[in-house]
């Protein structure tokens, strides 16, 4: 008898705070008992299979698989697309503006590298309401026939979108050596810009993947000192021209001496750091910038993030 009444109190309990929606306050005024007791019948509620949990997930989220990369690889946030769209670039694109939507508060800086998917990105984002929002740069331009993949490009077309104040380097992403590159940091203007990156609250970058076609500095632009020094040291990949091997140990290469770029020490102090990559060609360079920390959010698509979650066990 006694264990039947304690089940009825529990089951009331439950259909008022789970049913019907009240606090556990409410619920404690109510039945005239403390809220300590309330909560820890709904817990055991819960422990004792009076209430069970049902999260209902359609073909199209991958809820399970982000919490067990997220747990395996540390990152704060994963999420995995589970879009069909022909063009990796599109739901990787739809995906990162969605949670850069979510993710946006005012004052936020926000700072983007280049690159095919977030120019997809910005081609999916939406204005959000925010105020005394920034966008900047995070590398430098690079003349090339994709001019929409450039950074700057990407800062300009966010900021009307958001209605963010834009802030742009003017720049080339390299320059012939390191004379002329600190010349040109000297001077008012370039010192302000890089004041600017170094505030960031969230930096959207794409991860390059350590070849010919890939790198943000194209191998015809690197000297072949620098393009040794990475070969031997093995890079697979990079970040904002800071390129990696397979742990994400950054490697010195004389490449940042002579690039327009946020530095190494400045980008991993921009709290939220968000790595944008899919695709089988560039699993060796997402693994490297994970375990480098080089992010701490992952938006990938759904068949890389399986590949992935087979490298952390």
């Amino acid at each position: 008898m006694a264990e039947t009444i304690q089940e009825n109190e529990y089951v009331k309990i439950a259909y008022y705070y789970y049913k019907i929606g009240m606090t556990q306050d409410e619920i404690a005024k109510k039945m005239a008992m403390s809220r300590q007791r309330v909560n820890r019948i709904i817990k055991r509620c819960l422990e004792t299979g009076i209430v069970t949990i049902t999260i209902r997930e359609n073909e199209n989220t991958n809820v399970e698989l982000e919490a067990r990369l997220e747990e395996s690889t540390g990152l704060n946030e994963v999420v995995v697309t589970g879009s069909e769209a022909q063009d990796i670039n599109d739901a990787l694109g739809a995906a990162a503006a969605a949670y850069l939507e979510r993710l946006l508060k005012d004052s936020d800086i926000v700072g983007f590298s280049r690159g095919r998917a977030l120019s997809h990105l910005v081609s999916s984002l939406h204005p959000v309401g925010r105020k005394n929002l920034t966008v900047t740069q995070l590398v430098g331009g690079l003349n090339a026939e994709e001019t929409s993949t450039n950074s700057d490009n990407i800062v300009r077309d966010s900021a009307l979108i958001l209605k963010a104040r834009p802030c742009f380097m003017y720049a080339p992403i390299i320059v012939e050596n390191k004379q002329l590159r600190d010349s040109m940091l000297s001077q008012n203007f370039f010192s302000q810009v890089y004041d600017t990156m170094k505030q960031c609250t969230v930096a959207m970058v794409g991860i390059g993947s350590f070849s010919d076609q890939m790198n943000l500095v194209p191998k015809k632009f690197m000297f072949d000192d620098e393009y040794r020094a990475l070969r031997e040291q093995k890079a697979v990949g990079e970040i904002c021209t800071h390129y990696f091997d397979a742990n994400g140990t950054v490697i010195k290469s004389g490449i940042n001496e002579r690039v327009f770029a946020i530095d190494y020490d400045s980008y991993m102090k921009i709290p939220v750091r968000v790595g944008i990559a899919g695709g089988s060609d560039k699993l060796q360079a997402m693994v490297g910038a994970i375990k480098g920390r080089l992010i701490n959010v992952l938006i990938t698509d759904l068949n890389t993030a399986m590949e992935v979650q087979k490298a952390f066990g």
